[in-house]
């Protein structure tokens, strides 16, 4: 819910007829008539203002709010009279309000919660002091009626009622914004998806490159090395044979033991071995250039 307190005092007027204004109670049919039309004008600020999105316009067109509103079927029973006043036409009253939403309302609306981070419709209900039916709320509801000075129609009023009508418009707002929710939330699961991938592809282009540039860089040193090498005079060669296969040997293990320390991830560690690789031709090659200053 939008966490809103409002504060009605909407109006309904209808035609009292053979009632007469003195003669106007809870009960009259007339004063449950304007009742009626007075919540459905209530519940239609409340889904109207619960439909906007954070740039203010309407996520559901009015025309299919109201269209709603008018299929819901409004129950008003155990009226009766909480206050009056002999001096005054108006009267104080309290009456059970139920609506009946349908089995598919209260799906929607329970799912669209459910996406929103809401809760429950049973919590939501036991929060706001209604019970929860099947595919209804009710609760009582307190207003009052009085009629016009010509007393030609009837007024009927409610304030305060954010708790209980409030609970009622944002279960009806909630069903309808149920396909917005969806569209919206595929969207940010595709939207994270795309990311996620360009993510990976970018990580894994930097990896690729990173090896690339160690792979160069041993290549290199391994062609240095081997001039150095093919440079000596062969009596040198032969001697150093054994010593050069050794320290092959030992490059080779000691850099993987370097690679696998250096990093977690396989991309590091197959740089690092390719980095020490790199580096130990390198100081191989400086040894053995003192050889080829001695010839």
């Amino acid at each position: 819910m939008n966490g809103f307190r409002l504060i009605f005092a909407m109006a309904a007027a209808l035609a009292l007829g053979a009632c007469g204004k003195a003669n106007t109670t809870c009960s009259d049919e007339a004063a449950k008539a304007a009742l009626e039309t007075a919540i459905r004008d209530g519940l239609q600020k409340i889904v109207l203002q619960s439909a906007k999105g954070g740039d203010g316009k309407l996520a559901v067109g009015g025309s299919k709010i109201r269209a709603a509103i008018a299929d819901l079927k409004l129950v008003i029973e155990n009226i009766r009279t909480t206050k009056e006043d002999p001096n005054s036409t108006k009267r104080f009253c309290t009456g059970n309000l139920k609506i009946v939403f349908g089995t598919s309302v209260f799906d929607d609306a329970a799912k669209a919660r459910e996406i929103a981070g809401l809760p429950g419709l049973d919590e939501a209900a036991d929060a706001a002091g209604v019970d929860k039916g099947a595919d209804y709320l009710t609760g009582d509801l307190d207003y009052s009626v009085q009629p016009t000075d010509d007393g030609s129609k009837i007024v009927a009023e409610f304030e305060d009622a954010d708790a209980k009508l409030g609970v009622f418009g944002e279960v009806l707002a909630a069903s309808l914004l149920r396909a917005n929710l969806e569209n919206q939330q595929r969207m940010e699961a595709e939207n994270a998806a795309l990311a996620a991938k360009q993510e990976e592809e970018a990580i894994n282009a930097a990896n690729r490159a990173s090896i690339e540039q160690a792979t160069l860089a041993r290549k290199t040193a391994d062609e240095a090395l081997t001039a150095v090498w093919q440079g000596l005079a062969p009596e040198v060669r032969q001697r150093l044979l054994a010593e050069q296969r050794v320290w092959i040997r030992r490059k080779d293990a000691a850099c993987k033991v370097h690679g696998l320390q250096s990093a977690t991830d396989p991309t590091g560690q197959t740089v690092a071995t390719l980095n020490c690789q790199a580096n130990e031709a390198q100081n191989r090659m400086g040894q053995l250039q003192n050889y080829l200053s001695m010839q």
